[in-house]
């Protein structure tokens, strides 16, 4: 069962790669991995130097075990930068026993790129290198519906397989490759898939210790967390060519639907992550770690999530509090240093997807807003009023409304009321604004957020 990759990264090496190697190991899977440069510059003759090898260490705490282990990672057979190989490159689709495409691009990777051309040797974005890749095995197959392959794109966005499959088509249709090869894609596989596993990447600390594990000299060498989700959208025949369930160590799960899973962790993983951010830098407190180290923003977090945020979702929530208590486990890893700052690059789009989906629901089916979340928008507000200071980097406009927040401000009401911030009208839920009010006001007047808190708490339960 061969494939192919496009990406050369840390966490596609410590995701994908890890996974194959698993099923190498512990089936008959016997799968070769053809690693793909996707953009002109990357790090494909560093992993071409080490043939493909390059050792992962797992770090952390999963089970409540402490974790610390080195694997070499060997499933990589061909690395290919189609910059400078572009006849290997397309050789690669002439493979009988390929069945399998993977990517991680980053975010900006599955999008269509006008200025894409068939001549072009490759195609500038991933998409068009995959329809010409595609195009050449329909036309070495002649259009063999047996040569049909599983697409699995790893990007963080949504229904991230049906948009690469769309975009393909496009391509395909502006390149007039033919009814027949468009008919073709359109039975290829196109997954769309969740993934999930903190990567660090090269350690950066203590590396004479890492470096007294390797087995051979690595400048590629990565770090992890030992947690592993991959939710992939898909039915029988995918379970019977991949047979990742049958792997213990890792949690890969192929199911009809992928939605409770996404909702999950965009609301409660990712909803936690912006809480920290919210109010966490304003206290000039560093990163996550250090953030869950104070007892009162730790029982703060699991309040809230616990009893807002879940009884926001429809789903069962046992199930939920029991991935919530998985995630802490993962929060409290000390090998991660996972930074407010970085994560509160462009909050504004990230707080509008994680946390106003759960004050929304949770007023709704309560007829009040959740008392935390509420707070939780005071302080992102004020945070954004002092971005300067903390250096926040946002790209949205109208973050000028931020600039004046007094109490009793009319541009209280501008912001709550800014579709373009929270794609919803937050004056219409009741009492919104004035829990807002207060919060604001309060966090304002002091530098002790604690006691700013529990002052809010007490105003607002007399409202």
């Amino acid at each position: 069962m061969n494939s192919i990759q496009f990406g050369e990264g840390n966490f596609i090496r410590a995701f994908v790669d890890h996974c194959i190697q698993l099923l190498n190991e512990k089936t008959e899977f016997n799968g070769k991995v053809s690693v793909i440069q996707p953009i002109e510059y990357g790090n494909i003759e560093l992993l071409k130097n080490q043939k493909g090898k390059f050792h992962l260490f797992t770090e952390g705490i999963l089970d409540d075990k402490n974790i610390r282990e080195t694997k070499v990672i060997s499933c990589i057979d061909k690395v290919i930068n189609p910059y400078k190989e572009f006849k290997s490159f397309l050789k690669l689709a002439r493979d009988k026993n390929l069945n399998f495409v993977f990517s991680n691009t980053t975010e900006a990777g599955i999008e269509y790129n006008k200025n894409d051309l068939k001549s072009l040797e490759p195609p500038i974005s991933f998409p068009g290198k995959l329809t010409i890749f595609l195009y050449n095995r329909f036309k070495f197959f002649k259009g063999d519906e047996t040569k049909i392959l599983h697409v699995i794109p790893c990007e963080l966005i949504e229904n991230n397989g049906e948009k690469l499959k769309k975009i393909i088509l496009q391509i395909a249709s502006n390149w007039d490759l033919g009814r027949k090869f468009y008919n073709w894609i359109d039975k290829n596989k196109f997954h769309n898939s969740l993934v999930d596993r903190i990567v660090t990447g090269y350690p950066k600390k203590n590396l004479s210790f890492y470096k007294k594990q390797l087995k051979f000299n690595d400048n590629l060498m990565v770090t992890c967390e030992p947690f592993f989700l991959w939710i992939i959208e898909g039915g029988k025949d995918l379970k019977k060519e991949f047979p990742v369930e049958q792997i213990k160590k890792i949690d890969v799960r192929i199911v009809k639907d992928i939605g409770i899973y996404k909702t999950r962790k965009i609301q409660i993983l990712n909803g936690s992550h912006t809480i920290m951010v919210s109010l966490g830098i304003i206290l000039n407190i560093n990163n996550v770690y250090s953030f869950l180290k104070n007892s009162f923003f730790k029982k703060f977090l699991i309040n809230t999530v616990v009893n807002e945020i879940i009884l926001s979702i429809n789903y069962n929530t046992k199930e939920l509090e029991k991935y919530f208590y998985k995630i802490i486990e993962r929060f409290e890893n000390p090998f991660i240093d996972h930074k407010l700052k970085t994560i509160a690059l462009n909050s504004i789009s990230k707080f509008k997807s994680r946390i106003i989906p759960s004050i929304v629901s949770f007023s709704k089916i309560y007829n009040r807003p959740p008392y935390n979340l509420s707070f939780v928008l005071s302080s992102f507000i004020i945070l954004y009023h002092r971005r300067k200071q903390f250096k926040i980097l946002d790209n949205f406009s109208d973050q000028f409304l931020f600039n004046d927040i007094k109490y009793e401000n009319d541009n209280i009401n501008k912001i709550l009321s800014n579709k373009n911030f929270w794609g919803i009208d937050l004056l219409r839920l009741p009492k919104l604004k004035e829990y807002i009010s207060i919060g604001i006001k309060l966090i304002s007047e002091t530098d002790d957020i604690k006691q700013a808190y529990l002052d809010y708490i007490e105003k607002i339960k007399i409202l």
